[in-house]
């Protein structure tokens, strides 16, 4: 519920839609998990740690420890198994957040997730790399 109010304060003061900056973002992020959603189905979920570290699970199980960055107007991930950049601009306002990817391939549409949850949850990792968590 305090995530809610938080969510609902941060994204106040506009009914459309904004960008929000690193500095909002990581407000918004750190100490907690957000679960992701694409058309209505799981599509992974983040971890997100101090130091703007993260570590996310796909929807298979699978993690992969990350570090994101603020590269204006977009949040970039990049993970320690060597994938990324994988750039999102996070849009949103008190009813949603909406994360759209920025990097696509030609004719690609833009990879969009909604924010279908945020809670204070460890990641659990259940995939091939079973066990992996970040380490401080």
């Amino acid at each position: 519920m305090k995530l809610a109010i938080a969510l609902s304060a941060l994204l106040a003061g506009t009914a459309s839609s904004q960008t929000l900056t690193g500095k909002e973002f990581d407000a918004l992020s750190r100490g907690t998990t957000m679960h992701f959603t694409n058309n209505g189905q799981f599509f992974g979920s983040e971890q997100f740690f101090f130091g703007q570290r993260t570590v996310w699970r796909a929807e298979d199980g699978r993690c992969v420890n990350g570090k994101w960055a603020y590269e204006a107007p977009a949040i970039c991930f990049v993970y320690d198994d060597g994938s990324g950049p994988f750039c999102w601009t996070i849009e949103g306002n008190a009813e949603a957040l909406t994360v759209t990817s920025t990097r696509n391939g030609p004719g690609e549409p833009p990879l969009v997730l909604t924010l279908s949850g945020q809670d204070k949850s460890e990641i659990l990792c259940t995939g091939p790399l079973f066990g992996v968590a970040f380490q401080p």
